[in-house]
Order: structure tokens, then C-alpha cells, then sequence
């Protein structure tokens, strides 16, 4: 595929996040040309897991690490290359078995002779009959022997893994906390209760995050009331549907430049939000439907108060919600369709935004909102 049907591709996909969110004012992608990320070989290994409540999955052939990855060629959104993909391709995981349902505590030891710090690794995992992957990150003062949170990080369409754990620099964030990321890889984008025109998607994508969810958890000392999710673009969308499917799983969910359309979430759920004014991929119009949605899905009374206010950026926080959860929405003035990290968003100097790093501050919403 040529990079001009490619750059083609993404537009058509774009312009359809606004149908599947059910917000309101898309306009056009301004995305640049996408790239492959990185990819890695490398075949079976350990032993199959089971899904959460499910029965095991059926043990991987045995096998030699895989070589490392490669790096990333492009970057949706306008974005640039991804970093490269380090360390080599795990085994698979086996079917996940059964009903992936919701967490029900910390019973019970963490799994012996789990992951250990080192390399970004990609996991394999059968899932739906489709051999999935994810990529993990191990902290480095992770011991496997206290329990740790979870932040799955979720790329945008046509993107990667690679491109995501670049544009975010979340990797410095767990290093810094202690906490282990799972950059899940969609088949090309994600299925969110519906699929982006112009992408692939799987039937049931969360079937397959609730199934990496219980993956990590037997590979590695997870605390179960502290499972979150976010991302960016179709990424965003899809971290924020997995709150209104499995608030039993996941405490929080928060999301750059993407919002979701219905949902019934089990339950009051807190959710971290940012967007960029100079977003023409999904227009800054339709952050505050999203954010508005939240809040009267949380019974959120009263107006938001400022809670952030520093060069780009201004945060508002709805505060006085059911539950005692809270919905902060981040405002990037100038910012692209970018993470604010991310310095080399497009699509023209400037749209990248370098005074605000959402990450950190994401992190430090999540682990003030456990599972109740």
C-alpha cells in the first residue's frame, strides 16, 4: 500500500469517529501517513492462562525468545516514528477459557516465577481464534512479590503499540510509580461498539482487552482494584467503552482527544480526559459533549472547579459526583490530534505541546479512584 492510500485510509477512518461516538462537529483528518510500528518475531512459550473466571488455556509450544522488534516507520495523527520495539516475542498464551468476568479481589499468592523487569516484551494470546499480541512494560523496582496497579495504554487507529508507548512517554511515568502498562494491539483499529469506516477491527475487541487483563495478572502480582485504561484517538474511544462494559474490572479510564458515544456503566466510574483546541481530526467541539456525558452518568451536581491552570492548559474537575468519583477534563489551547507529550505532532509547527504532560497527571487521577 502506497503512503497516499494510506494517509487516504486514515481519513476515511477519522471522519467516521464522530458517527460512532455520536458527537457532535467532526471535521476532517489532518492526519499524516501512518507506519507499520514495530513488529517482532519469534514463536511459542509458556504455558496457556485462564481468563478470569474462565478455565485455562491450552499450553504454547515451547520455543526461543523472539529477536527484537523493529522501529516504527510513521505516525498516525501526524505524528512521527514510534521508538523502536524492544526485547523479543513472548510465547502464547493459549484460548483464554470461558467468561472473562470481573475481578473478585486479591485472593491468593501472586503467580511464582513471573515477569521480572527488562525489556519491553510482546506477548502473544490466542484470542477469539486469532493468534493477538500485547506489548508490557515491567517497572524497573517491580519484585513480583507486592501487588502493583495496571494501566492499559491504547493506540489510535492504524497504529501500533510502538507508536502510542512513544507519543505517551508512559513508560517513565510506571518506572517512576510502579506500575505495570499493557500496550494492547488492535487487528488495525479498535471495535468500540462499532468499527471506524475504512478499518479492520475484531468481532469482540472487549472480550480480547479483558482477556490481557487476566493474561497479566498470571504473569504478574497485579492489584485487581487498582485494572485502569486509556489512550488516544480510536484508542480514547476504546479505553472509555471499556468502562461502560467493565467497570467491575476497570476502577478508571481516561483518554486523549476521542470520546465515547452511549453507555450504561455498572456503576459511578471516574475518567481523566484531555483535548486539543487545534484538534481538526476530532474537532475540540466535541470534548465537552463527551466530558458533559460523564458527568451526568456519575450524577455529577454543581459546576467544575479549576483544578489545573499552567501555561497550555487548564484542567476543570466535576467534584461532586455519586460515589465520591470525579471527572477532570484537561484543555490544551493550540494542541493538534496529539498526546501533549508527543513534541512532533503535526500537522504543522507548534500543534505538538511540550508544557503539559498528561501522563503524570493521568496517573496521579487513577490512583486516587480504586475499585470500591
Amino acid at each position: 500500500m502506497t503512503q497516499s492510500t494510506m494517509a487516504r485510509s486514515l481519513s476515511r477512518s477519522i471522519q467516521g469517529v464522530c458517527a460512532l461516538s455520536l458527537l457532535a462537529g467532526c471535521g476532517s483528518s489532518s492526519s499524516g501517513v501512518i507506519g507499520t510500528g514495530g513488529n517482532s518475531a519469534g514463536s511459542g512459550g509458556a504455558t496457556g492462562v485462564a481468563g478470569r473466571t474462565g478455565t485455562a488455556g491450552t499450553t504454547g509450544a515451547g520455543g526461543a525468545t523472539g529477536t527484537a522488534g523493529t522501529t516504527g516507520a510513521g505516525a498516525g495523527g501526524g505524528g512521527a516514528a514510534g521508538a523502536t520495539a524492544t526485547g523479543g516475542v513472548s510465547g502464547t498464551g493459549g484460548s483464554i477459557g470461558g467468561n472473562t468476568g470481573g475481578a473478585t479481589g486479591n485472593g491468593g499468592a501472586c503467580p511464582g516465577g513471573g515477569w521480572v523487569p527488562g525489556p519491553d516484551q510482546t506477548i502473544l494470546l490466542a484470542w477469539g481464534g486469532v493468534n493477538r499480541q500485547y506489548v508490557v512494560h515491567v517497572p524497573a523496582g517491580y519484585t513480583g512479590t507486592t501487588r502493583v496497579p495496571l494501566m492499559l495504554v491504547i493506540h489510535g487507529a492504524h497504529n501500533t503499540p510502538a507508536l502510542v508507548r512513544g507519543w505517551s512517554q508512559m513508560n517513565p511515568v510506571s518506572d517512576q510509580n510502579g506500575f505495570i502498562i499493557a500496550y494492547p494491539a488492535g487487528l488495525d483499529c479498535w471495535n468500540a461498539g462499532g468499527i471506524l469506516p475504512g478499518c479492520t477491527a475484531a468481532a469482540d475487541d472487549v472480550g480480547f482487552l479483558k482477556a490481557v487483563v487476566g493474561d497479566v495478572e498470571s504473569h504478574a502480582c497485579i492489584d485487581q482494584k487498582r485494572v485502569y485504561a486509556t489512550g488516544i484517538s480510536n484508542g480514547s474511544i476504546m479505553a472509555q467503552y471499556m468502562g461502560c462494559q467493565a467497570a467491575d474490572i476497570f476502577a478508571a479510564v481516561g483518554g486523549v482527544s476521542g470520546g465515547v458515544g452511549r453507555c450504561s456503566p455498572s456503576r459511578p466510574l471516574s475518567v481523566f480526559y484531555v483535548h486539543g483546541t487545534a484538534d481538526t481530526t476530532v474537532p475540540y467541539s466535541a470534548a465537552q459533549p463527551n466530558v458533559t456525558g460523564w458527568a451526568n452518568r456519575d450524577g455529577c451536581t454543581g459546576s467544575p472547579v479549576q483544578t489545573y491552570s499552567m501555561g497550555s492548559t487548564t484542567c476543570v474537575t466535576y467534584e461532586t459526583c455519586t460515589a465520591g468519583v470525579q471527572v477532570e477534563f484537561c484543555t490544551v489551547t493550540g494542541m493538534g490530534h496529539c498526546w501533549p507529550e508527543d513534541t512532533r505532532c503535526g500537522p504543522q509547527p507548534g500543534f505538538g505541546v511540550t508544557d503539559f504532560k498528561a501522563s503524570p497527571m493521568m496517573w496521579d487521577f487513577f490512583s486516587r479512584h480504586p475499585l470500591p
